[in-house]
């Protein structure tokens, strides 16, 4: 008879967990749970609304805007004239245009083709509607010549400098900056008076 071995395996050996005994909880733990929970609830979906995008715009509550005085519009006015076009040799020139912040405009007098813009004076402002008085344009013998005014908004040190040449010709080759509007008239035959 054939002998079979037997084979002895080791006995597993289990290692003693280290376990307390369970404790129902008491009021401070539930009490802190419900704390947490009423915190994420709160703050999950104010953190949802930015995290996520949103295609609808949303309300914010804020203090109304500084009114605005009525003369002035919210959005800058374009430069355009309010006087006719066919001008005097020394014309009142008006028009409605937004003067820049912290900036005055200059008018330059500038003839279509010469490379010279002509120092004339700084624009009056009341609200978007501008003046330049006794403005001299051309010469007696330029009857039926078109002229531009050049408008250019200037820094103070740009209209202390310029208005030293107030009254008298004074002519740059470039105004001081990019100009604001270049608006054409053309010169009667009357004189006008300055």
């Amino acid at each position: 008879m054939a002998h079979i071995a037997r084979v002895r395996y080791p006995q597993r050996m289990s290692v003693p967990e280290n376990t307390r005994p369970r404790r129902p909880w008491g009021a401070a733990q539930w009490t802190f749970l419900g704390v947490v929970l009423a915190a994420l609830i709160g703050v999950t979906p104010a953190l949802l609304d930015r995290l996520l995008p949103d295609d609808a715009p949303a309300a914010t509550a804020s203090a109304p805007p500084p009114a605005a005085s009525p003369s002035v519009s919210p959005t800058p006015v374009a430069f355009q004239l309010t006087s006719a076009t066919s001008v005097p040799q020394c014309a009142d020139i008006t028009g409605y245009g937004s003067k820049p912040p912290g900036r005055e405009v200059g008018l330059f007098i500038r003839v279509p083709g010469d490379s010279k813009y002509y120092w004339e004076k700084i624009l009056t402002f009341d609200g978007d509607s501008w003046r330049a008085d006794r403005v001299v344009i051309g010469a007696p013998g330029d009857a039926g010549k078109e002229f531009e005014l050049v408008l250019v908004p200037m820094s103070v040190q740009a209209v202390v400098e310029f208005r030293k040449h107030d009254g008298t010709p004074y002519a740059v080759d470039n105004p001081p900056v990019t100009p604001l509007a270049t608006l054409r008239v053309t010169r009667t035959t009357n004189l006008g008076s300055c």
